[in-house]
């Protein structure tokens, strides 16, 4: 397996919002402005540098990514002809209605999930860009931007089985880049699995580990307030009845662990440098999270033996608003 490391250097400077569950979750916006060119020569703001490696590195300090050639091309990628109609809609019956969005044309569709309790507005600033190259759709799961509410409780295998249902109902057969962001990430993989004849790349936007949620719960009470913070999402936001998607975290997280591989689907695994977690952890604390994160991107991306593990700096936990440009690069390249 050969190994190219990537290095993504940018200036900027962006605002931080306060602790919250989301950020437990893995969830934290931050927006800056757009610095690079997408898909063109990288301005004076960002560097790019590659050198090759012979084995799997552990995560350092520095943009790692993990690569290994492309298998031939399957007749998945050849066999759709190019869809240019505009959706955006609600759709389903009264009660159960789910709002899509499909724009651009091409014979790849690119579809875009939203983390843990997010809507498709999250993408605003990768969609455009990828809508000129490819079909992309984004979409809003059960109880989430102006989707209906939950009826059922939810798990990563049923919200996969309702996009695919989705997505066949609006006439988009694939086949599928699936990008996923945070617990979306679990979803996109969960959907790669479930569905792996449409699928033809998988690309994970600091995709919250299969680990995160036992790991997170397993912090020490120690009276602090972020400690509080974390047993209070441990008992409210994880349970199916303390968030309004209504999943069963702790179920859905469990079942994507079970996932030992996605073959040789061509797979991009992009991660932020630097976690934000609650004030007032204890060091220790913060070392144990941090390491369980990173082991967690490399055990994403050793579920393919053709990825790409991308660090980024100088990020928030929302890198498609923090750095759009890495997200539309990384996936434009994974596009057949």
């Amino acid at each position: 397996m050969s190994t190219a490391l990537t290095h993504v250097h940018t200036n900027a400077r962006h605002a931080r919002r306060p602790f919250g569950r989301w950020v437990v979750a893995g969830i934290l916006a931050s927006v800056i402005p757009v610095l690079a060119a997408c898909g063109g020569p990288m301005s004076a703001t960002a560097t790019t540098h590659a050198t090759t490696d012979t084995s799997l590195p552990a995560l350092a300090t520095d943009s790692t990514s993990i690569t290994t050639p492309h298998p031939p091309e399957t007749a998945a990628t050849t066999t759709s002809l190019p869809r240019r109609a505009t959706i955006d809609r609600l759709v389903g019956a009264e009660g159960a209605r789910l709002h899509v969005r499909c724009t651009g044309e091409g014979h790849t569709t690119v579809v875009l999930i939203a983390g843990f309790e997010g809507d498709s507005t999250i993408w605003t600033k990768v969609e455009p860009a990828i809508a000129a190259r490819a079909r992309v759709c984004s979409y809003d799961r059960p109880g989430t931007g102006t989707s209906d509410p939950p009826t059922a409780v939810s798990t990563f295998a049923s919200q996969a089985s309702a996009l695919h249902d989705l997505l066949q109902t609006v006439n988009e057969p694939g086949p599928y880049v699936i990008v996923g962001h945070s617990f979306g990430g679990a979803e996109a993989v969960t959907f790669a699995s479930q569905f792996p004849a449409d699928v033809v790349g998988v690309v994970l936007v600091d995709a919250s580990p299969t680990a995160w949620p036992a790991t997170l719960c397993a912090t020490p009470d120690d009276g602090s307030a972020a400690a509080a913070t974390l047993k209070s999402t441990c008992t409210g936001a994880f349970a199916p009845s303390g968030n309004r998607e209504h999943l069963d975290v702790r179920t859905a997280f469990a079942s994507a662990s079970e996932i030992s591989s996605l073959g040789s689907v061509p797979m991009v695994v992009i991660t932020a440098t630097e976690r934000e977690l609650p004030s007032g952890l204890a060091p220790t604390e913060i070392e144990r999270l941090t390491e369980a994160w990173d082991t967690g991107q490399l055990s994403w991306a050793a579920l393919s033996s053709d990825a790409r593990l991308v660090r980024v700096q100088h990020t928030g936990h929302h890198i498609e608003l923090d750095q759009p440009c890495v997200v539309i690069d990384e996936i434009t390249r994974i596009i057949p």
